[in-house]
């Protein structure tokens, strides 16, 4: 069953537009690095968010193909590399769910 992810990201109020232009790149290029359509990433989007009224800057969308599909893609070192990067800078929420929908 498909699995959707969905990423909020809060900069503090330090890291100047051009870093947080650098990150919003990096994470937008990461479910390629972690191997995209081969290792099970159905969709990938990051972008800047579009309603910043709860201070969430950033806002990615995911889906992987299953549960085992998100499991590699959580350990794997573009991920685990990327979040350490970001834990200095910002903080952020996690939604997950399995969803029997439509392909995207």
């Amino acid at each position: 069953m498909p699995l959707v992810h969905v990423v909020l990201v809060s900069f503090h109020d330090h890291v100047p537009p051009e870093r947080r232009e650098e990150l919003r790149t990096k994470q937008n290029a990461l479910g390629e690095r972690c191997g995209g359509r081969d290792a099970g990433i159905l969709a990938w989007r990051s972008d800047y968010n579009l309603d910043q009224r709860k201070n969430y800057h950033l806002m990615q969308f995911s889906v992987f193909r299953d549960r085992d599909a998100f499991e590699r893609f959580r350990v794997h070192s573009a991920h685990t590399e990327l979040g350490a990067e970001m834990r200095e800078l910002a903080d952020w929420v996690v939604g997950d769910l399995e969803a029997d929908m439509p392909a995207i």
